[in-house]
């Protein structure tokens, strides 16, 4: 019976369009009530092609893609309206130059003027070839799909620049700054993208670091020197993925977790035992989710992360394939390795199942490398995490999917990780445009729009993971490590809460940053000058009071900070 039905379904389809919508849904009835005899039947799967992209979906997700092109009589419309797998992948504080993406970024000389914590000092060649080969999987996917080589994150830290990117918005909006103000969690009213997945029909994920809810914290009896381990971090319901648009959860709710056997982990709701290495944990977890869900649309937010620390223990020894002469080098780039075999997985995994040509896997760093982390770092630009400079915002981002995107498109215009989901949305018939900052990147994929957009930043210039803190983290190396010289967790002067308050604007080629105390400015070429060395703002006062009149605009329609001390956030107001 269920193949009679498929094949009058597919002969209506086909003269569909002098069928009214009262007929069609009709027939969407009968299916649906079939379907309460046999479930089997409404998963039937209906194979089509459509601009040379084979689409395999079970009948009821394929409904209103289908319907809407009846309606309209046009085939083209259903290739763009066909509801895509989304799979976002975030690593955590992985630099420009950790990555083989941009081989313009390199400049050995510039390199070898560049600090970084004792731990991690090795040869600038060593630690670039490492780089180069830590992550060919991932590596791979960037050159087959578009790569966007001037993409920016919204925030210089990992909390901020995650809340922009699930959502859409500049953080500002509703009052985030930092991580102080995104750890006080997202109010429960502001809406996710993962959200509008789920309400279009989408099967939803999210698997990895949290880290934008409130915590619930259960301390821990026996007590170490790692505070990751120290606490089973937990999440306000309110705040909560399950809350924000995700239909499955496992991960871990801070900003941080030890890599064996975390502490923190969740299912849902549950606290679960971790069973071994994470990374390879939330690999496994995505392989079962697609397996489960490769009859529907999913979304699936893949949150590793590696690189974070802490990096004391050693990654395991499938992943450690390197010989820089630092094994702490060696390590670090062995966790980079461990995600890169997992985005390897699951992209044999899409292929095993045939759904490859219909899943979009976007990739991005949250911000950029810490000084506590190897070379190339951030490649050729200037700052680190913490920092509005290139360094801190500037990073590798594509977008992979053979069956919607040509192969090896490379896009230089300035553009948005707060792009990346309403992208995916566009593909998938879903305009979210009016409700968010972030756009949809399909004409600037096409080349068809010249951007003369502007980016915007606002918050502290924090100086913690950069070369201006080495003593500290040399402190925290050896605290950490058990040394009976350093007994108490190192003080840093420049955490978020203590750092001076800057605003940066970026157009075109020009970025210049503003500092209220002092009333500074630098302004910099970006393209002619990436490590940001000559400020020019002297030379173009008319540009420079163009891009500030255009950040107080912007400023001004900001919420004040959730946590953020507000005195000194008021000093990025307007003076009027």
């Amino acid at each position: 019976m269920s193949q009679i039905l498929k094949a009058w379904y597919l002969v209506l389809l086909m003269y569909c369009e002098p069928l009214s919508r009262m007929i069609l849904e009709f027939i969407r009835m009968i299916l649906a009530f079939v379907t309460m005899l046999n479930d089997d039947l409404w998963n039937i799967t209906i194979e089509l092609k459509f601009n040379n992209v084979k689409l395999s979906k079970p009948i009821h997700a394929m409904l209103p893609v289908l319907m809407g092109a009846c309606s309209t009589g046009t085939i083209n419309q259903v290739s763009e309206t066909v509801q895509p797998n989304v799979i976002l992948v975030v690593t955590d504080d992985q630099g420009y130059g950790q990555l083989n993406f941009d081989p313009g970024s390199y400049n050995e000389d510039g390199l070898k003027n560049t600090q970084v914590t004792k731990r991690y000092t090795t040869a600038v060649e060593a630690a670039y070839h490492a780089a180069q080969t830590a992550m060919p999987n991932t590596s791979k996917l960037a050159n087959e799909g578009v790569k966007f080589t001037n993409a920016f994150v919204a925030s210089t830290t990992c909390a901020p620049s995650r809340a922009a990117l699930l959502t859409g918005k500049y953080t500002q909006r509703f009052g985030i700054y930092n991580n102080y103000d995104a750890e006080a969690g997202v109010r429960p009213q502001e809406k996710f993208l993962s959200e509008t997945f789920q309400e279009n029909g989408y099967k939803t994920a999210m698997i990895g670091k949290w880290h934008l809810g409130e915590l619930t914290i259960d301390s821990l009896v026996e007590k170490t020197r790692d505070y990751h381990r120290d606490a089973i971090y937990g999440c306000v319901k309110d705040q909560h993925p399950l809350s924000k648009g995700f239909d499955y959860y496992y991960g871990f709710n801070y900003h941080g977790s030890n890599y064996y056997n975390a502490t923190s982990l969740f299912r849902n709701y549950e606290h679960v035992k971790s069973q071994g290495y994470i990374t390879d944990e939330f690999t496994d977890e995505a392989l079962q989710y697609i397996e489960k869900n490769q009859k529907n649309p999913f979304f699936m937010f893949l949150s590793y992360n590696a690189p974070h620390i802490p990096l004391e223990e050693q990654a395991p020894r499938k992943y450690q394939r390197f010989n820089t002469g630092n094994t702490e080098v060696d390590n670090y780039y062995a966790t980079l390795a461990a995600v890169d075999d997992g985005i390897g997985q699951i992209v044999s995994k899409l292929k095993e199942l045939k759904i490859d040509k219909n899943t979009i896997i976007l990739f991005v760093s949250d911000n950029g490398a810490v000084i506590d982390s190897p070379l190339p770092l951030n490649g050729a630009f200037k700052g680190n995490k913490g920092l509005m400079f290139q360094g801190g915002i500037h990073v590798p981002m594509f977008a992979w999917c053979p069956g919607l995107i040509d192969e090896g498109k490379v896009i230089t215009e300035n553009v948005s990780a707060m792009d990346l989901l309403p992208t995916a949305l566009a593909s998938a018939g879903i305009d979210v445009s009016k409700s968010v900052d972030g756009i949809a990147l399909q004409n600037v994929i096409k080349g068809e729009e010249n951007q003369k957009r502007q980016l915007f930043w606002a918050g502290c210039q924090a100086y913690h993971w950069s070369d201006k803190n080495l003593d500290f983290w040399a402190g925290y190396e050896q605290y950490v490590k058990g040394s009976k010289e350093v007994t108490a967790f190192p003080v840093s002067q420049y955490r978020e809460h203590l750092s001076d308050p800057a605003g940066t604007v970026l157009e075109g080629d020009f970025m210049m940053h503003y500092y209220p105390i002092g009333d500074r400015y630098e302004l910099f070429n970006i393209r002619q000058d990436p490590g940001e060395k000559n400020n020019i703002a002297a030379q173009n006062s008319e540009l420079v009071k163009r891009l500030k009149s255009a950040f107080d605009g912007w400023i001004i329609n900001m919420d004040k900070p959730v946590e953020w001390n507000e005195q000194t956030w008021e000093k990025l107001l307007p003076k009027s």
